[in-house]
């Protein structure tokens, strides 16, 4: 092996160790109700980071979407999202 190569192949493993290395993975999943004058829609999304500087970390947020429809056909509505994490 060249020492080029040696050299070459230490700066990056210095380099990796340095900056860290990050992973994440997820998952989502939606659910929708409807029915007469009223739309629900409730979207939860997870992650899962591992961080080689903060070790592994969990966020969770679920968001709440609601909708009313008025006889006039007007419609009124708020989001809401809640989110945890470790």
């Amino acid at each position: 092996m060249s020492k080029a190569f040696r050299n070459l192949a230490s700066v990056a493993c210095l380099a990796l160790v340095l900056s860290g290395c990050v992973g994440t993975a997820g998952v989502s999943t939606w659910q929708y109700q409807s029915g007469p004058g009223f739309e629900t829609e409730r979207v939860f999304d997870g992650s899962v980071q591992a961080d080689t500087s903060r070790g592994l970390t969990r966020e969770a947020c679920t968001t709440v979407s609601q909708r009313q429809i008025g006889p006039a056909g007007a419609v009124a509505g708020r989001d809401v999202t809640d989110c945890a994490g470790d």
